[in-house]
């Protein structure tokens, strides 16, 4: 059911838009059939015509305009009114049935060659549009209906003209110009009515009057100067180009329909400059006078609207290029000011990196001079005061024989527990600030501190000194061994490992320093400011100690363990003799 429902209502739609478009395709044949037979009777009422062979025959442009606005669909419309405008004016049923098939035909080759070759919807504002409605529906098209009509009218024994040949020929300029005349009116009045102003209202009437006024003068008779030299025609071609160059193709089709409907309405009245000669000679005339009006109207109006056109389009790349370069010039102030704001807030960021660094630096310092302080505190009174209550303990101990066995008892633990305090207090004294450091210089300090933590930790370090590692200054020294000390505490804390390594290598200008142990390493970003906030400040003070003397500091750490690098350059003027300056008194 639900299938049938769908099927139901998507072709509801269908029917209900056929009534609709069978309406309009009616009107449409219609609305040709209409226009085509007033043509045609308009036609027919043209001076010199014979055998309805008319010189200008209108109702040809009517034909094709249709197709090329309809399609080849309009094909009875164009048929039956072709039948009907020669059948009724006295012409046999058979003679209109064969004219009515050559006009038809002709109109369907004529779109169809336009179609195909120039454009399936021509404006006539293009010369392209242009040569090609004269080549094509004006030239070749009328062929088909002057054969098939004269033809036809050989056959059926109705004389028109003075034979076929002129027959053939007067039925091909006539649709010819009815094709140059009536077709571009269809298709070139849109775009001009876009731009018409009150302006242009008053210049076309000034246009027509006077273009109506020039007409009446020549074919007018009575109502003109009744000139009559065939050269004089052609005072009406100024107006032509006036109304091509300032109404473009629609202005041109019209003056040229206005100068063709004077011209023959003169001629037929017996006026004008083409009635000195013999019929076929004067429908001759005619017809070139109109050929060359209309085609001239209409090549003018096509080239002034590609001109304009092109005059726009170059008016408007200028535009455009004047807005590029000064939309350029915007993003290159807008680039300098940004280069600019980016060089001061990376010069503020420098100096304050400078300052940090600087502060940091001092902070090192005053932690450095802190430790050396405390170190003394508990070296020299702490440390003193534990020997003195150890010397008391001892004196005590000496008057054993007067103390009971208890109290003799608690005088030797509280004596063992003095001397394991200071032993303790001296080696927070040496952790803190080791005397060897500034006594004896770097290795003998080194010794010492991995000794110790071997010993305490129970964790074995292998400790690789250069044979020639020497003196340096006291900032790079306490420096390298702030650095080792706190990678041996990282080590006990958190690697897990139960060896690790120490190398530290010299060469004329550098020291380098390499700490590795076994154990699970670093979790992964510990380098970053994460990482850095997780493993404490530890790490960021061996970074800022090395990098105040202006050193390299790396750490690598995998599955395998943990390596960390230290590098620091050491002008050769300041290794030798470092503590020589420090110390001046030794």
């Amino acid at each position: 059911m639900g299938p049938e429902v769908s099927s139901f209502a998507k072709t509801e739609p269908v029917k209900q838009m056929e009534p609709a478009s069978r309406r309009q395709y009616f009107l449409r044949l219609a609305t040709v059939f209409v226009l085509y037979l007033s043509a045609g009777k308009l036609g027919l009422s043209v001076p010199f015509t014979s055998g309805n062979v008319s010189p200008v025959w209108p109702a040809s442009g009517v034909a094709l305009a249709s197709v090329l606005l309809w399609g080849y669909e309009i094909w009875p419309g164009l048929a039956l009114a072709a039948f009907f405008v020669n059948f009724l004016s006295q012409i046999p049923a058979v003679p209109s049935i064969g004219m009515a098939l050559g006009n038809t035909s002709s109109a369907l080759l004529g779109g169809y060659l336009v179609r195909r070759f120039i454009s399936h919807r021509p404006s006539f504002e293009r010369l392209r549009d242009v040569l090609g409605l004269i080549a094509f529906g004006a030239a070749i098209a009328p062929i088909v209906a002057a054969s098939v009509g004269a033809t036809t009218l050989l056959l059926t024994h109705i004389r028109a003209w003075s034979g076929f040949t002129s027959a053939w020929r007067i039925w091909w300029l006539g649709d010819a110009m009815g094709v140059l005349i009536v077709t571009p009116m269809f298709f070139t009045g849109r775009a001009l009515t876009r731009s018409f102003n009150r302006a242009r209202m008053i210049e076309s009437l000034v246009l027509l009057l006077s273009l109506l006024a020039t007409c009446f003068a020549i074919f007018g008779g009575r109502l003109g100067l009744g000139m009559k030299d065939d050269v004089l025609a052609f005072l009406a071609f100024p107006f032509v180009i006036w109304a091509a160059i300032r109404f473009r193709a629609f202005g041109a089709a019209v003056a040229t329909f206005v100068i063709a409907a004077i011209s023959v309405w003169g001629t037929a009245q017996g006026n004008g400059p083409f009635i000195n000669h013999n019929p076929l000679h004067g429908a001759a005339l005619l017809q070139l006078f109109i050929a060359v009006t209309a085609i001239t109207g209409l090549v003018l109006g096509a080239v002034t609207t590609e001109r304009e056109e092109a005059g726009e389009a170059s008016a408007t790349k200028e535009k455009l290029l004047t807005e590029l370069h000064q939309v350029q010039s915007s993003l290159q102030e807008a680039h300098a000011q940004l280069e600019l704001r980016v060089r001061e807030r990376t010069a503020e960021l420098e100096r304050a990196q400078e300052g940090l660094r600087a502060l940091s630096g001092q902070l090192l310092t005053m932690q450095d001079e802190e430790r050396r302080r405390i170190a003394r505190e508990l070296h020299d009174s702490a440390g003193q005061i534990t020997v003195a209550l150890g010397m008391n303990l001892t004196s005590i101990l000496a008057e054993t024989k007067n103390l009971t066995p208890k109290a003799g008892k608690a005088c030797r633990e509280a004596s063992e527990l003095v001397q394991q305090l200071s032993r303790e207090l001296r080696t927070i004294s040496h952790l803190l600030h080791p005397p060897l450091l500034d006594e004896a210089g770097l290795p003998p300090a080194l010794t010492w501190l991995v000794d110790g933590f071997a010993q305490r930790s129970k964790i074995s370090v292998k400790l690789d000194l250069a044979p020639d590692l020497g003196r340096f200054s006291p900032e790079v020294e306490t420096a390298i061994f702030r650095v080792i000390q706190e990678c041996l505490t990282n080590i006990l804390r958190h690697s897990e490992s139960r060896a690790a390594s120490i190398r530290i290598a010299r060469d004329a200008d550098e020291i380098k320093v390499e700490v590795r142990d076994q154990g699970k390493g670093m979790p992964s970003g510990s380098n970053g400011a994460r990482g850095r906030r997780r493993m404490g400040v530890g790490i960021q003070g061996m970074r800022e100690r090395i990098t105040q003397l202006g050193g390299q500091f790396d750490i690598r750490s995998g599955k395998n363990g943990t390596t960390v690098v230290a590098s620091v350059r050491v002008p050769s003027a300041t290794v030798q003799n470092a503590r020589t300056a420090a110390n001046p008194a030794e």
